[in-house]
């Protein structure tokens, strides 16, 4: 299933690459904790993003990368502009598309 801008973000939610979440709490907030889906995994978009899963333990220092687990609960943002995200909530790609050049540039 696609989720729609707005959304509570769950497993049950394909994610595509420029897809982006902001926590709840954050809503409101220009300084916000957002992340960013690149290839399998979300990667902080934001400081605050960064700052907050460091506290928590989680992630890479050198190359964060946090699971569907990490962000669930998280609310859709619009996708980053001509991303494959933005493309399938525009109709411009399928998902099924989109899913099979995710799974080429990022076999594993």
């Amino acid at each position: 299933m696609i989720g729609a801008p707005g959304v509570t973000y769950t497993a049950s939610l394909v994610a595509i690459t420029g897809d982006r979440l902001i926590h709840p709490s954050d809503a409101q907030n220009d300084l916000a904790r957002i992340v960013v889906r690149w290839a399998r995994a979300w990667a902080p978009e934001t400081w605050a993003a960064r700052q907050y899963f460091a506290a928590l333990g989680i992630g890479d220092d050198e190359e964060p990368r946090y699971t569907d687990r990490d962000v669930t609960g998280w609310l859709l943002l619009r996708p980053q502009l001509g991303s494959l995200a933005s493309q399938v909530r525009s109709s411009t790609l399928d998902v099924a598309t989109a899913l099979a050049a995710e799974a080429e540039a990022w076999p594993d």
